[in-house]
This record gives structure tokens, C-alpha cells and sequence, in this order.
């Protein structure tokens, strides 16, 4: 109570620093405790494909359906469970009177409830899948179609199939990597396999050592070793294609699936990293705020120190005494921290797209908590204690005491490392931001403004050139077509079945494929290199479009056109090569590219629209698709948007960091501002003897505010390489970036140190105003 302001400046710092502190451990708390609730999932895998295209290594999540047959000879293999799934699938109760859009629907192997722990609140996991009519809904999926009626033995809807509910699943936990909303067996989907003739020579997916789209989990014996079962797969796999085949398998554990994909790429794990780190640098600077005020206040407290010791306190007590002073501040702040925590917990999820929680009752909540507060308070508490407890008292009593050049030094070094923190955080925000606006004024190659998509149905997909011709009648649509790309910024499907004339023999290039209509490319305003667009016309079944990268790759000369290649055994000819455009992340290289038409599962609308005709538009295509699809749901994604949302972890990183940097400047400011307070305090009398001599208040500005500025200067010249290293490591995930500009780092400097300035000024320039005859009376 005697000392306010510095009890102000003290709580109001560690606080903030614990609030943010706290927040941040929750979000990495929650990163890295993904899919750990598995009962047994240290000993479960995930298998990957891993091939050489061109020279280059390709890693798919993706591998072929018989290596779960091959399991069964591996004795290190306990079990193994195939997936297969489907996004933005439509649901319906048997009447169709409740209809849920855009389910991700999922194929699975009997196993799969035992090799996983998900929870059943209604049926049996043993009996999940008794025939191949059979379906398990999420509880949030059977909410939808059933309401509060029980779901068990009813009837849905799929793809105008009949399916029994058998099952209710507990909502897939937010922390699991895998996520569905309905479940089928895999026996549906091998019958449909094989009733659609399978895939050439092989005719059911126990055949099938082409198609490389199973997501499958291993689970390996006690002590079991990952490598050379991955090893033992590859060699059965290679014997399986009469050793024609260069595909290799490894097993990945599923604890790091959702941080370090296939690839052996950890940028997510590294940004959980970064975060932890941040958490330790922002819970620093609140301690470093105490320690500096409590030390630079250790003279006016130096009398009490030695009239207790000269009492009979020992040092021990006294150690305590300010430990116990130390602990009295913390409960106060984490009891404000607590309540920033509730009033910013919304804010915060909406930025960091999670859903986290923060509930007392909650272990998680208490181990981040304790975490927190126990750190930053023995950080805090131990040197000022032990400072405070060490005066000499017949040298304090006499006034000969001084603040010690250790004492001062350490301050120095404290509010430069804060300083710093505070410089690297903001050239951080800077460049993220920086880059995030390079991705989205990147010239992809072709124009995604004004442009959606829209899922159709098989209906749809069967009268799809009425539709067309209809829509584009319609005055506010400026050009329709029709492709198998569901995500123009995100084209997956590849394939090695390409050859030509010069293809060498050992060569193996990965292509990937889109089936588009001869709109297509006019749509997206894609520019050719050389040849023409697709007729319209049965010849285009022979025709092949390929992108720059695909020609180069397979090592052909100009002219392009008119070279023979074949693709998946159809013979045919290059029609034209368009120029580059990117159709996957940034973060990637342009792959080879061929489009195609002969085939009939081009089941995804885009649409050109203008900002004016948008609305328009779109009830112009949803008025068409209800005219065919009936009851089913009508949705439509815009390009740009989808486009965006593919960088959305790097856009909440960089809010994240904005909000870091604004914090830890915050609470760095507090303590310069609690410093240059008590600087002016101790200067009281020599500002007020230099005023009667003639000093002006810019004179006295500059002696209390020149020994703080040239630390803020060291701290920037110590923050600007520890930010470059860093921001030239983020910045290598992407394989589109831009270069690192030396003008970040002068605008960083400018606000960190102006911001210095006014914070010191401030009590400066009020020290300087001061009426030099009340600063010069006695006590």
C-alpha cells in the first residue's frame, strides 16, 4: 500500500506476462497431445509412399491396398487398418426430409475400433459392421438427420443406397488427426470396386498394386522395430511388381503425424517450438520487470535490511521475507491473470482457430498454470531476495552504501534482453505479414478472382452440358466449366502411367492429372506456350494439354505439339502446352501437369463471374442444380477464399505474433517506465541544483533518458541477426518467398526505440518541470 505505483507497474506486468503465458502453453499443450488419448498409440503407425520422380523424392500419405495383405507375413505386424475417404458428401434420413452436406465419409477395415480408441455411446464395436449395409454416425452427424431420436436401426441415405445405422461414435476428439463424420465398411467399398471392373488387369483392392489412395494404420508388436518393417513392406511390395517398381513404405509414428508430415518436414512442429519459446522469453520479461524494480530499489530499502539484522534477523529470515513479499505479488497477478484469461479465452480461439478452454477442474488447465507461475516466480524472486538480504547494515546505516556495479550491470543486461525480445517479435510480425501479402498478390498463372466452384451431384454430372449451355445464357456469368480438380490450389491426383518416345528407361515421372472440359482453361484464363485449347470434339479424347514443366521433364524439344505420348494406354498426341501456374502451395515447386477429357468424372462447376453479377451467379447455378439434384444440398466455395484458407495456420501464426510483439513491448515499457521513475526519484536533488544553475528541461530530458535509449540501441543491434536467422528459417518452407529487406529491420529499430523514448520522457520531461525548490528541501 506504500508503494503503489511500483505494486501497479509490478502486477500489472506479471499479469499480462502470465495471462499470455498461460494461454500459449494451453495452445501447445494442445499441439502436441495429438492422437496420444490412443491406449497403445506408441506402438501405432501410419505407412507412407515414397518414390523418385525425375531424380526427385515424392512422399504420399497414400499407399497401395495389399500391402494390409502383405502385413499378415511380417510377424513385427500386431494388426493393420486401411482407410479410404471422401469429403463434402451428401446424408439424408431414409424420407430425405433432413439432409447434411459436406460430410467426409470414411471406408474402414474391420479392425479399425480396436486398433483405435474412439467412443461408443450407442452399439458395439465388435458388431460395428456385421454386413456391408452397415454405417456408424458421429453423434453431431445422427443429431442432424435423426434429431434426439435414437439412431440405432435406422435407415440413411448414401448415394441412393440404403445403409443401417449400427453405431454412434462420440465426436472424433479436436486433438485426433483423424476426423469423419459417417463410417462404412471396406467391404462396400472392394464390392464397388470390383462390380466397376476394377483397375485393368487387377480386380479387387487386395489386387490393386496401382492405386496408391489407402491411408494405412500398422500397429507393431512390443519393441518392434519401425525401419525394418517399413523395409520388410518395400520388399514384399517390390516382389509383388516382379521388381519393376522403385516405391519404398515407411512407418511414421502417429503421435507426429499432425506436426511432421510424411515427408519428414516438421515446419508445424517448429512453429510449436517457436510458441514455447515465446512463452518462456514473455514470461522472462515480466520477471525481469520485478527483478529490475526490486533491485533498483534495494537502496531505499537498504536501512530496513540492516536495522533487522542489526535486531537479530539472519539472512535466512530475511531471504524469506522478500521471497514471501514476491509470492504476495504473484497471487495477486495470477488472480488478475486468471480473470484476463476468461475475458480473452473467446478472442483468442477465434485467432488461433482452436477451441480451448479454460476450466479450473481441468488437470491440463492447472499444469500449464503451475508451469507458468512456479517458473516466473523462482525466475523473479531469488536474486532480488538474495540481494535484499546481503547489506551490510553498519555500512547502510552510515549512507555509504551503493547500489553495486554487479547490481547496476545485471540491471542493464535485463532490460537489453527484454528489449531484444521485443525487436526480434516485431521484425518477425513484419515479415510474416510481409509474406502472407506476397502470397496473396502472387500471380498464380491463372486469374482465381470472381471464381467458385460447385460440387454436383451424379444427377447433375449426367445432364452437365444442358447445364452449361443454360448457364451460359445468364447475363452475370461469363464463362462455365467442368473439371475432377475439387481444389484448384490443391490438385493431388498423380500418376507414373505416362510414356513417350525418348523415355528412358530407368526414367519414373510422377505427373498429376486433371479430366477438364474445353472451358476449362479459357475459364481460369490459363495462357498457352504453344498449341491450342481442347476442340470440343471426340479427337480430344487424344489430345493431351501439358504443362512447361511436364514437357521440360521429360526432356522434349519445341515444337511440343504434335508429339506422340500415351497416357494411361491411350495413345494420343500433345495439343498444346500451357505456361506454369500454380495448382498446389506455395510452400511447393510446380509439378509436371497434363490435362485430359476422356474421362466421365469431371463432377466439379466452376463458374466466372464479376463482383457486380456474383449474386446472380450464384442463384443462376443453384436454380440449374436443384432442377437435377432435387433435395440435395447446393454449395459453392469462391476460389480466392479457398485459395486463403490453405495459409490460414501462417496468417493465425502472424496475428499470433502481432499480438507477442504488442505484449511483450507492453510489458518491456512498464519496467523502463518503473526504472526511469526511480532514476528521477534518486536525481531528484541533482536535477534540482543543475535547474538553479541554468539547466534547460531538454538538458534534463537527456540525462535521465540517454542511458536508457543507448540500451534499447544495443538491444536492437544484438535482436536484428537472431531475427534474420529465424525469418530466413520460416521463410524456406516456402518454396515462393520474398527476400528479406533491410528497410524491416530500420522500421523496427524507428518503433522500438521511439517507443522507448516516449515511455523514458514521460517521467523526464516530469522531472524537468519539477519546481526546483521543493526538490532541493531536506526529508
Amino acid at each position: 500500500m506504500k508503494n503503489k505505483f511500483y505494486t501497479a507497474i509490478n502486477i500489472s506486468g506479471l499479469a499480462v506476462g502470465l495471462a499470455t503465458g498461460i494461454m500459449l502453453l494451453l495452445w501447445v499443450q494442445n499441439e502436441l497431445s495429438y492422437d496420444k488419448f490412443h491406449k497403445d498409440y506408441q506402438q501405432i503407425y501410419r505407412l507412407s509412399s515414397h518414390l523418385k520422380s525425375n531424380g526427385e523424392d515424392l512422399t504420399w500419405t497414400g499407399v497401395p491396398g495389399p500391402l494390409s495383405v502383405f502385413a499378415k507375413s511380417i510377424p513385427e505386424v500386431q494388426s493393420v487398418v486401411r482407410t479410404s475417404r471422401d469429403f463434402d458428401q451428401n446424408l439424408s434420413n431414409k424420407e430425405r426430409t433432413k439432409i447434411s452436406d459436406g460430410n467426409v465419409v470414411a471406408y474402414v477395415d474391420s479392425g479399425f475400433f480396436s486398433m483405435f480408441n474412439f467412443h461408443f455411446l450407442r452399439g458395439n464395436k465388435a458388431t460395428a459392421f456385421p454386413n456391408s449395409s452397415s454405417v456408424v454416425l458421429t453423434q453431431s452427424t445422427a443429431q442432424k438427420l435423426f434429431g434426439n431420436e435414437e439412431a440405432i436401426g435406422k435407415t440413411i441415405q448414401f448415394f441412393k443406397n440404403n445403409f443401417t445405422v449400427t453405431g454412434v461414435l462420440q465426436d472424433f476428439p479436436q486433438n485426433s488427426s483423424i476426423q469423419y463424420d459417417a463410417i462404412f465398411p471396406m467391404s462396400l467399398l472392394a464390392q464397388n470396386f470390383t462390380e466397376n471392373g476394377g483397375n485393368g488387369a487387377w480386380k479387387t483392392i487386395d489386387e490393386d498394386l496401382g492405386d496408391f489412395t489407402f491411408t494405412t494404420y500398422v500397429k507393431l508388436q512390443p519393441n518392434a522395430n519401425p525401419v525394418k518393417t517399413g523395409q520388410l513392406f518395400s520388399d514384399l511390395y517390390k516382389k509383388a511388381r516382379n521388381g519393376e517398381s522403385d516405391a519404398s513404405f515407411q512407418l511414421q509414428k502417429l503421435a507426429d503425424i499432425h506436426l511432421i508430415s510424411a515427408n519428414g518436414n516438421n515446419a508445424a512442429l517448429r512453429m510449436v517450438q517457436i510458441f514455447m519459446l515465446v512463452v518462456i522469453l514473455l514470461l522472462a520479461i515480466a520477471s525481469i520487470n520485478y527483478v529490475n524494480l526490486s533491485t533498483a530499489r534495494s537502496l531505499i530499502r537498504a536501512k530496513e535490511v540492516s536495522i533487522r539484522k542489526i535486531v537479530g534477523a539472519q539472512k535466512r529470515q530475511l531471504f524469506l521475507q522478500f521471497f514471501i513479499e514476491t509470492m504476495v505479488l504473484f497471487c495477486l497477478a495470477t488472480a488478475l491473470a486468471v480473470v484476463l484469461i476468461y475475458l480473452l479465452m473467446p478472442l483468442y480461439n477465434n485467432i488461433s482457430g482452436k477451441t480451448l478452454s479454460f476450466t479450473l477442474s481441468d488437470a491440463n488447465v492447472w499444469k500449464a498454470v503451475i508451469l507458468a507461475v512456479v517458473g516466473t516466480l523462482v525466475a523473479s524472486s531469488i536474486y532480488p531476495a538474495l540481494l535484499l538480504s546481503s547489506f551490510k547494515p553498519i555500512e547502510s546505516l552510515k549512507g555509504k552504501l551503493t547500489s553495486g556495479i554487479s547490481a547496476a550491470f545485471f540491471r542493464k543486461a535485463l532490460v537489453v534482453f527484454q528489449f531484444a525480445i521485443s525487436v526480434i517479435l516485431l521484425v518477425c510480425t513484419m515479415i510474416m505479414s510481409n509474406q502472407m501479402k506476397f502470397i496473396k498478390s502472387k500471380n498464380l498463372g491463372y486469374d482465381k478472382s470472381y471464381v467458385f466452384s460447385v460440387p454436383l451431384t451424379q444427377e447433375i454430372v449426367d445432364h452437365v452440358e444442358a447445364v452449361e449451355t443454360e448457364l451460359k445464357k445468364q447475363a452475370g456469368i461469363i464463362n462455365v466449366a467442368v473439371s475432377d480438380a475439387y481444389n484448384l490450389a490443391d490438385v493431388s491426383s498423380s500418376t507414373g502411367d505416362l510414356d513417350w518416345a525418348a523415355k528412358p528407361a530407368n526414367s519414373n515421372m510422377m505427373i498429376t492429372q486433371i479430366s477438364a472440359d474445353k472451358d476449362f482453361i479459357p475459364t481460369m484464363k490459363m495462357k498457352f506456350l504453344e498449341g491450342e485449347n481442347f476442340t470440343g470434339t471426340p479427337a480430344d479424347s487424344a489430345y493431351f494439354i501439358l504443362n512447361e514443366t511436364a514437357v521440360k521433364g521429360m526432356g522434349l524439344k519445341q515444337p511440343y505439339v504434335g508429339q506422340q505420348i500415351t497416357f494411361h494406354n491411350v495413345k494420343g498426341t500433345i495439343h498444346g502446352v500451357v505456361q506454369d501456374f500454380n495448382f498446389q502451395s506455395l510452400k511447393e515447386k510446380i509439378a509436371p501437369l497434363i490435362f485430359f477429357t476422356n474421362w466421365n468424372n469431371k463432377n466439379i462447376l466452376y463458374v466466372r463471374t464479376t463482383a457486380a453479377n456474383a449474386q446472380q451467379a450464384i442463384a443462376a447455378v443453384r436454380k440449374q442444380y436443384k432442377k437435377y439434384a432435387g433435395d440435395s444440398p447446393f454449395s459453392y466455395y469462391f476460389l480466392d477464399k479457398t485459395f486463403e484458407a490453405q495459409y490460414k495456420s501462417e496468417q493465425r501464426a502472424g496475428t499470433l505474433f502481432n499480438a507477442f510483439a504488442g505484449i511483450a513491448i507492453f510489458i518491456s515499457c512498464l519496467g523502463l517506465f518503473g526504472l526511469a521513475t526511480y532514476t528521477a526519484q534518486v536525481k531528484t536533488k541533482e536535477i534540482g541544483i543543475r535547474k538553479v544553475l541554468g539547466a534547460s528541461v531538454a538538458s534534463v530530458v537527456q540525462l535521465i533518458s540517454k542511458d536508457f535509449l543507448k540500451l534499447v540501441l544495443i538491444a536492437i543491434v544484438i535482436a536484428i541477426p537472431v531475427a534474420w536467422w529465424a525469418m530466413h528459417k520460416w521463410l524456406e518452407d516456402f518454396a515462393y518467398r520474398i527476400d528479406i529487406s533491410w528497410w524491416i529491420f530500420i522500421i523496427a529499430a524507428f518503433i522500438a526505440s521511439l517507443i522507448a523514448l516516449m515511455t523514458v520522457s514521460f517521467q523526464a520531461v516530469r522531472a524537468a518541470i519539477a519546481n526546483p525548490v521543493k526538490s532541493l528541501r531536506t526529508e
